[in-house]
């Protein structure tokens, strides 16, 4: 067992990076002290073709670290807690980033060293977290002091660093990391293929109104004063035009949409091979239909599926902080963005948002337990894995299950479904507020150890048996399901109680636990190597979920209470809202 400890708390040391500090731009002398970043090289299984051609242009996207981080890990929890005499005090993003971000000589800093380097188009975000430029590979690969070598990946030529990536002494610290030395696209839609009604053939499935009534939604009203936002790829052009058959078809009202751009729009846009995807028509129909409507819907809008990218819409949409709740419906196998330092800079920014008062969901995958890219990106795998972002400490991990119900919403059944991702992932910290809850029956408590578990809660996903109805085109729906579908159904269920609440619910998984705890409170046990909360079992009922009993994703089964299935089971939304309530009032 110290053995297994040992080697988690090596892995975790390995992914910190040292508290930022004000730092003058340095040299790039070769004198210069080189040190390393959380970007590391990518574990591919790779065919290589030689090092990348010097005189391709590549953008990157330098992460810097945040501030505080004690301070701030603790009152993002303490905002959304009630009984913490924080609880309520959301922060704007201004004070955000005076309080924990980084300093604005820690960003000129950075600003100056690339374009010192031969950098162009330094740009910064909103809140600082992230310096985009551009640069041929051969500067890129200089002034980061790794080689990008070309690989056939899946049939396809890609570029990934050989080596982690380096920043100057004076940097680290500053410098957390850099996204854009691959661009292997990782991540991949959690989507199970539509099912077309066209053929005439009545596939069943579920409207998303009736999905609402299923999850005891439809009683509280439309969340009208509450923004909702996806991560997208592509033209949207014929999203939003599906968006405007569907609420003409369910006679919802029509929704504003903005679409905000991760880089330039006509890059973006044009001869986009994701454009179209039946998954965007999924993501903006669930999440502002779960709601009822919404107030406005806000499409981060990006390239690709490189981690850069998936990293660029998260952040845009903490840094905006125009929605309540956002919500993406793919990821990846945890390790990659482990390697690449893509679950640092994510876990960073939905930090912020937390702090904002804001909520992420994301959908666990589809691959049950295992490693959701192992049989479509090259990765070595076979062992189980989690997803990423959704086992991100500040995300809302939504897995999926088997829906038996009528129209009228009348639950007959509901089960864990086979495909739903689940387990613990050794490369990110669980959260104070998840730790009562989390699983030690079913799996060795020692790996657990400090160890996020996923998923946090769950809902409808077999898109075989119990699929939504989604305009992908024309009008008629198709069905379709994987957690895709889960990650928007709650972004809009938790919109609607956020409109409910007046937008001052806070960060959704520290509230649904804090729910759930509050009913299974966990023991805490001393043990050798430091002291270990066990949940109290077995877990009693709770009031606002459903708990799912019922089924597997692979390695592990449903059970009473929270399990690494569905978390701590299915919405109940209008009883949440009164347990919400019940809380802020004691």
């Amino acid at each position: 067992m110290q053995t297994r400890r040992a080697l988690f708390a090596l892995v975790a040391a390995s992914a910190v990076v040292i508290p930022t500090a004000a730092v003058a731009a340095p040299s790039h002398e070769s004198s210069v002290a080189w040190l390393p970043t959380a970007t590391r090289a990518l574990p591919l299984a790779r065919t290589a073709l030689g090092t990348l051609d010097g005189r391709v242009p590549l953008r990157i996207s330098v992460g810097l670290q945040l501030r505080h981080r004690a301070e701030m890990d603790r009152l993002a929890e303490a905002v959304s807690a009630p009984g913490s005499v924080a609880f309520g005090d959301f922060l704007t993003p201004t004070q955000v980033r005076a309080r924990f971000g980084p300093t604005a000589s820690s960003v000129a800093a950075v600003e100056g060293w690339l374009r010192q380097a031969g950098f162009q188009a330094v740009s910064v975000s909103r809140n600082g977290l992230l310096v985009d430029a551009t640069a041929s590979a051969s500067t890129v690969m200089r002034t980061f002091r790794t080689t990008l070598e070309r690989y056939l990946v899946r049939g396809h030529e890609v570029y990934a660093n050989t080596t982690a990536a380096l920043v100057p002494a004076a940097l680290h610290g500053v410098v957390a990391s850099v996204l854009g030395l691959s661009d292997v696209p990782m991540a991949l839609p959690h989507t199970v293929t539509p099912h077309s009604t066209d053929a005439g053939i009545d596939i069943g499935g579920f409207t998303p109104a009736q999905i609402a009534k299923i999850y005891d939604a439809s009683s509280l009203p439309a969340a009208r004063r509450m923004s909702v936002a996806v991560v997208a790829m592509g033209d949207m052009k014929p999203i939003i035009a599906n968006l405007r058959i569907a609420e003409r078809k369910a006679h919802s009202p029509r929704v504003p949409v903005t679409v905000r751009y991760g880089g330039p729009q006509d890059v973006i846009t044009q001869n986009n091979p994701l454009t179209g995807n039946a998954e965007w028509d999924l993501d903006t129909q669930m999440a502002t239909m779960e709601a009822g409507t919404v107030k406005r819907l806000y499409i981060y809008d990006e390239q690709t599926f490189t981690d850069e990218d998936v990293v660029r819409g998260i952040n845009s949409f903490v840094a905006d902080n125009q929605a309540i709740s956002g919500s993406a419906s793919l990821g990846e196998c945890d390790y990659i963005a482990w390697a690449d330092g893509a679950m640092l800079m994510s876990d960073e920014s939905l930090e912020e948002g937390a702090l904002q008062g804001q909520s992420f969901f994301a959908s666990t995958g589809d691959n049950g337990s295992f490693c959701p890219e192992i049989t479509s990106t090259g990765v070595p795998g076979g062992l189980p894995g989690t997803s990423w972002p959704a086992e991100g400490t500040w995300t809302t991990a939504v897995g999926g299950t088997t829906l038996l119900a009528d129209s009228d919403g009348n639950v007959s059944q509901e089960i864990a479904w086979i495909g739903g991702g689940g387990g613990i992932t050794p490369f990110e910290t669980a959260g104070d507020w998840t730790t009562p809850a989390n699983p030690a029956s079913q799996l060795d408590q020692f790996i657990n150890q400090g160890g996020r578990a996923v998923p946090d809660i769950s809902t409808d996903a077999d898109g075989n048996v119990s699929p939504v109805l989604i305009y992908i085109g024309g009008n008629t729906p198709a069905g379709i399901g994987g957690t895709s579908v889960s990650a928007p159904t709650m972004n809009g269920l938790w919109a609607r109680l956020q409109g409910a609440s007046g937008g001052k619910l806070g960060l959704a998984s520290v509230r649904l636990y804090g729910v759930y705890n509050a009913v299974n409170p966990g023991e805490n046990i001393s043990e050798p190597l430091g002291v270990v909360t066990i949940p109290n079992l077995p877990a009693k009922p709770v009031t606002g979920f459903r708990d799912i009993t019922l089924g597997g994703d692979g390695l592990f089964v449903a059970t009473p209470g929270y399990d690494y299935t569905t978390g701590i089971g299915a919405p109940l939304v209008s009883q949440l809202l009164k347990q919400f309530r019940l809380q802020q009032r004691d």
